[in-house]
Order: structure tokens, then C-alpha cells, then sequence
């Protein structure tokens, strides 16, 4: 599936695409409408522009990863792209994005993201912020399981760099039940998937195994958030009758910084909350009165991240950590984070 907004775009890769032999495709011209007819034909490989109007394409990406409704979550998605800048760069890959496809496009590069998307499949990787393929340039080590536990910074127990000459001996086994380990993160094979449905290791169409499989993966997704937000209840009740601010300031950074951790890159917002809540220990006396109202604020932000982290608009998650910004601003004057 094509989604690109501009005319001309699209009848470059219409042409492009089939140039390469690829005849039947769909393509749309807002990310919306993509979601729809991605709902409805659960296509291969999704190649989407990245600013379109509606929904942009890494709310396209987003949606198709996380959406309850998505019928492939492990779709390879390649991003068009004229953007160079790293933050933009790590933005998409947040989102869970495949690969990058540089504009103007030409055959040779096309042809180079298909055949890397369709053919060298990455492990996903599961946390609670984050499902998409992994960013790093490893695989799983010989002889391990498809699926992985990883540690709370975000590193794979029994990984070792790809070796040379082709594709790691641990893969390709199907998902085992290693899922319901007790860890923070978790690696998805595609490639016995794919092999499921008599395709290349990069395609995992719909199958029963699929379903199971992916029906899983929710399940764990909310089985750890809920597990962040047991943590913050606890320490919420704590705020309400201790008398130690500092010590509850500490107890809210560490796990603001687990979320961090557990997505392999700081998420901005999370990173905005993080640096508050420090900024605010480091300069709050242990007997202020407002100290607690502050990390009160913080609990609640986290909270409201939790909440929102499945939506594809990110202005809400912005207004409410802007809200906590100048209410720090307020309460404590000159203690900006």
C-alpha cells in the first residue's frame, strides 16, 4: 500500500512499483483512509510519506503497530521521507517504523527497502511503550528462543552481534511461552510467522498462528502498564502521608526513568517529566509545604502519560506536560525544570 497526499508522488512510485513487477497495490491519500483499507486488506508492506493531512504518517505507524483493530502489527512500513534531522529521525523510529526511504526516490533505492524489508526481517520488540522492529544492529544469539527477556535498560539477555554469513540459527523458531516471563521487554520473531503462511521471512499475513501470537502480545503490553501503574499507586499513597518529599521525589524519577529505559530511547515527553521531577529534587527544601502538591503534579502527568500513550495525537500528552511545567513555575517561582 502507497499513502502519500501528493499527486505526483504517487504516480512516481505507481510507476516505480511496477517497474518492479509489483502490480496490485492500493494507494490513499491521507493516512485515515490508509487505516481503513489497511483494516480492510491487511496489505504486505505499507509505504506511507511522512506529513500528510488528518493522520500524519507516524500516526499511521502508531496505529498499525498498537490499534486493537490493526490486522498486522508486524507490517514492514517504509517512511518517505526529506527529513535529515536525528530528533525527527528517532521520533519515527519510536513509532516503530521499518525503514526510511529518502526523497526524491529512485528504483535502486526502492528496490534496496523492499528487498531489506521482505527478506532480512528484524525481531520486534515489546515493551510498554514501544512495539516495532529492533533498532539495533544484533540478533539473537545462536541457539536462543524467538522471544526474549530483556533487562529494565533495555538489554537483551543471550544477545550477541549478528554473525557473518547470513541469518542467526536461533531464529525462526516459533513464539514460545516465554511471553509470560516475568520481564520488561520482549523479542517477536516474524520469520516462523511469515513461514506460517508460506511467506518470505519480512511478511506475516493473518493466520491463526499470527493471531495467537499477536492477541498475546496485547495482552502483555496491558499486563505491563498496569504493572507501571501499580508502582505509582503505591507511591502515590505514600505522598499522601509522608513527611520525606526527597525520598519520594527519588522513588517517582526511578520509575519515570524505567518507562524511559524500557522504550531503548527517551521518549520526549517522559524526558520533559524526568527532567522536571530532578530539577525539582535537586532544588526543593526538605520542609517545604508545596513540596508534595509538586510531586502530586508529577504523579498525575505520569499517570495522564499512561492514558495517552495509545493515541495517535500527541497534542493532548503535550498539553498536559506543559500544564505541569508552568504549574512548577507557579508553585515554586524561579525552580523552572
Amino acid at each position: 500500500m502507497v499513502a502519500e497526499d501528493d499527486r505526483g508522488t504517487r504516480m512516481v512510485l505507481r510507476g516505480l512499483l511496477r517497474s518492479l513487477g509489483i502490480q496490485e497495490f492500493a494507494e490513499c491519500a491521507n493516512g485515515a483512509e490508509a487505516f481503513i483499507q489497511i483494516q480492510r486488506s491487511a496489505p504486505d508492506v505499507l509505504i506511507s510519506d511522512w506529513e500528510m493531512p488528518e493522520v500524519s504518517g507516524i500516526a499511521l505507524t502508531k496505529l498499525v503497530r498498537n490499534h486493537p483493530d490493526s490486522p498486522n502489527p508486524l507490517m514492514p512500513v517504509i517512511m518517505l521521507t526529506s527529513h535529515s534531522n536525528h530528533q525527527l529521525v528517532e521520533r519515527a523510529r519510536d513509532a516503530g517504523v521499518t525503514a526510511f526511504l529518502a526523497k526524491p526516490v529512485s528504483r535502486k533505492a526502492l528496490a534496496a527497502r523492499l528487498e531489506s524489508a521482505i527478506q532480512r526481517s528484524r525481531c520486534y520488540v515489546l515493551t510498554r511503550r514501544f512495539f516495532g522492529p529492533d533498532r539495533r544492529r544484533a540478533q539473537a544469539a545462536p541457539g536462543g528462543s524467538a522471544i526474549k527477556g530483556l533487562s529494565a535498560a533495555g538489554v537483551p539477555q543471550g544477545y550477541a552481534p549478528k554473525p557473518a554469513g547470513g541469518r542467526d540459527e536461533g531464529r525462526g523458531q516459533p513464539p514460545s511461552h516465554d511471553l509470560e516471563l516475568d520481564a520488561d521487554a520482549f523479542m517477536i520473531d516474524p520469520a516462523p510467522l511469515a513461514a506460517a503462511s508460506g511467506m518470505p521471512p519480512g511478511l506475516v499475513r493473518p493466520s491463526a498462528l499470527s493471531r495467537k501470537v499477536l492477541a498475546r502480545v496485547r495482552a502483555k503490553r496491558i499486563e505491563l502498564i498496569s504493572s507501571d501503574r501499580s508502582r505509582l499507586e503505591v507511591i502515590r499513597e505514600g505522598l499522601l502521608g509522608s513527611d520525606n518529599p526527597e525520598r519520594l521525589a527519588g522513588l517517582l524519577i526511578d520509575t519515570v526513568d524505567q518507562i524511559r529505559q524500557s522504550v531503548g530511547l527517551s521518549h520526549p515527553l517522559v524526558q520533559r517529566v524526568w527532567g522536571s521531577l530532578s530539577a525539582v529534587r535537586d532544588r526543593m527544601e526538605p520542609t517545604e509545604t508545596k513540596a508534595l502538591d509538586i510531586l502530586h503534579l508529577h504523579a498525575h502527568t505520569i499517570e495522564r502519560l499512561l492514558d495517552l500513550a495509545s493515541q495517535p495525537d500527541r497534542r493532548l500528552a503535550e498539553t498536559t506536560v506543559a500544564e505541569l511545567e508552568a504549574a512548577v513555575a507557579k508553585v515554586l517561582p524561579g525552580r523552572r525544570a
